[in-house]
C-alpha cells in the first residue's frame, strides 16, 4: 500500500437488502474512496448460499469477505439499519484479529448495540403470518411501494426479510471490555419511527472519541434520501 492508494469504505445492507443498495453512493466519493458493498449470503449474487438467521454468523461471514479483499490493508466501515449493527460487530472481530485495521465506522438507522431490538421477548416480529410481519415492516416505513404491489416479489423477499429480522430481534449485547479506539459518525432520520433519539444516544459508550451525530430530514431511509450529503460528510472523513 502507497500513500495514493485509495481509502477502503466496505458497506453493509440494511435487512432484506442487497449490495446494490448503495450504488449510487459509489460515484459520490471520487476515486480517493474505494466503495465495496458487501454481500449477505441468500440474496444478490449470492443468492444459492443459504440464509443466515444469527447476527453474530452474519458479522463472521461478511468479515471473511472483507479479509480476503482488504489483505492487509486498513479500512472504514458503513452500514444502514441492520447494517450498521454489523458493521460494530465486524469492528469488533477485526479488532480481536487484528487491532487497529478499523479507521472509521458511519452507521446510519440504527439504535445503539446496546439498546434491545425488541423490548419484550414475547413479542418476536420474524415470528409473525405473513401479514402481520408485512404490516410490522411497513409500519417501520421500510417497504417500498413498489415492492408492494408486487406478491410474487413479495414472497420472494419475505424469507429474506424474515431471517434478517430474526437475527435483529434475537441479537443480545455483548458488554465489551472497553469502547474502541475508533471514531463513530451517526447518521439518523429525524422522523425515523425506528430509531428514535434516545437510542442513538448510547452510540457514545462504544467509542473514546465523541460521537458525530448527523440528522437527515426523513424517516428510516432518509440516509438514501439525502445521498448527496450524506456522500460529502463520508468523503470529507476519509479524506480530511
Amino acid at each position: 500500500m502507497t500513500i495514493n492508494d485509495p481509502k477502503v469504505l466496505f458497506a453493509i445492507p440494511y435487512a432484506g437488502g442487497n449490495s446494490l443498495v448503495y450504488r449510487n453512493l459509489k460515484p459520490l466519493l471520487g476515486d480517493e474512496i474505494d466503495l465495496v458493498a458487501l454481500e449477505p449470503p441468500g440474496r444478490g449474487k449470492r443468492l444459492k448460499d443459504p440464509l443466515l438467521t444469527d447476527i453474530e454468523s452474519i458479522a463472521l461471514d461478511m468479515y471473511e469477505q472483507i479479509k480476503h479483499y482488504a489483505n492487509e490493508r486498513s479500512f472504514a466501515l458503513l452500514g444502514h439499519s441492520m447494517g450498521a449493527l454489523l458493521a460494530y460487530l465486524i469492528t469488533r472481530l477485526s479488532e480481536s484479529d487484528t487491532p487497529g485495521r478499523v479507521e472509521h465506522i458511519f452507521c446510519s438507522a440504527h439504535g445503539a448495540p446496546s439498546v434491545p431490538k425488541v423490548a419484550h421477548l414475547d413479542i418476536l416480529h420474524y415470528k409473525a403470518a405473513t401479514e402481520d410481519f408485512w404490516a410490522y415492516i411497513e409500519s417501520l416505513g421500510a417497504l417500498p411501494p413498489e415492492l408492494k404491489e408486487h406478491q410474487e416479489l413479495m414472497n420472494f423477499f419475505e424469507p429474506i426479510v424474515r431471517a434478517d429480522i430474526q437475527a435483529l430481534e434475537c441479537y443480545r449485547y455483548q458488554n465489551p471490555s472497553e469502547p474502541l479506539d475508533i471514531p463513530i459518525t451517526v447518521f439518523y432520520g429525524t422522523l425515523d419511527v425506528e430509531t428514535p433519539i434516545h437510542a442513538l444516544i448510547p452510540w457514545q459508550n462504544e467509542t473514546k472519541y465523541s460521537i458525530e451525530f448527523n440528522p437527515q430530514k426523513g424517516g428510516h431511509f432518509a440516509f438514501f434520501d439525502e445521498i448527496n450529503h450524506v456522500g460529502t460528510i463520508i468523503r470529507k472523513t476519509l479524506l480530511k
